[in-house]
């Protein structure tokens, strides 16, 4: 089997080049940018227009960079009844472009597999300038998020190319709903400097966001405050181990 790793030099992608080869699997790495592309053979491209990078491949996984679904038709193209495995959102449970990414998929294959994930531990890296600082200025602190390590969406990855999870959803997630004020003081933890979360007053947040992001992001966290999001345990289950905690993924980073 051959698979084609597009957002290879991504957050996820990265892992799954690396863990995909360890366990003797030909891997090509579909990137944007050459100087960042890690070994192997790499095309240079764009998962909008495929076409090159997908010959001769028997699998992808697919991480779909935009915020819809136009033009996924055209991307998905190549790849009719092959192997895609599909870094989703638990969003697509509520419908929207994720949801329709995923309808996308299981139209031009049965060999599918949905991994919907609440959220990445890395999205936390856009508040390390100021967690620098000693303080970290946003809404909602309350909200509780159940993020994951992005070695463990690779994890699912990697099992899902070399094992039969066709037609499956997991719901990827961290072992835990911590509040973003906990996140901050782990990461001040991890540096090994004390920093304290203080509340954005809303509107204040909208300007610093963009009325666009804001107008989705803040309804959201808001409503993690008294629900939040859910505690998977799909990756126990498919990976033979637990799901790396929030603080396992602070101290790789800033420790």
């Amino acid at each position: 089997m051959k698979v084609l790793v597009t957002g290879a030099t991504g957050n996820t992608g990265r892992h799954v080049v690396n863990g995909l080869r360890a366990h003797g699997v030909d891997v090509r790495a579909l990137v944007r940018d050459l100087a960042k592309a890690p070994s192997g053979e790499v095309v240079q491209g764009d998962i909008t227009d495929p076409a090159e990078a997908a010959d001769g491949v028997d699998a992808v996984y697919l991480v779909w960079p935009f915020y819809s679904s136009e033009g996924i038709d055209k991307a998905l193209k190549p790849f009719r009844g092959k192997k895609i495995v599909y870094v989703s959102s638990a969003a697509a449970e509520d419908g929207g472009f994720w949801s329709e990414v995923e309808e996308t998929v299981a139209k031009v294959t049965d060999d599918w597999t949905f991994l919907r994930i609440t959220g990445l531990a890395t999205n936390t890296l856009g508040w390390i300038e100021q967690a620098k600082t000693g303080k970290v200025r946003a809404p909602y602190g309350q909200a509780k998020r159940s993020l994951v390590h992005e070695k463990d969406v690779a994890d699912m990855a990697i099992k899902a190319f070399t094992e039969d999870h066709a037609k499956q959803i997991y719901l990827v997630t961290g072992p835990d709903a911590l509040s973003q004020e906990t996140q901050v003081k782990i990461i001040g933890q991890a540096m090994g400097k004390p920093v304290r979360w203080e509340e954005q007053p809303e509107q204040e947040a909208i300007t610093q966001l963009g009325e666009e992001f804001a107008k989705s992001a803040l309804p959201y966290w808001a409503s993690l405050v008294d629900n939040p999001e859910p505690v998977s345990l799909d990756v126990p289950k498919v990976t033979g181990h637990p799901a790396r905690s929030f603080e396992e993924w602070a101290r790789e980073r800033f420790s």
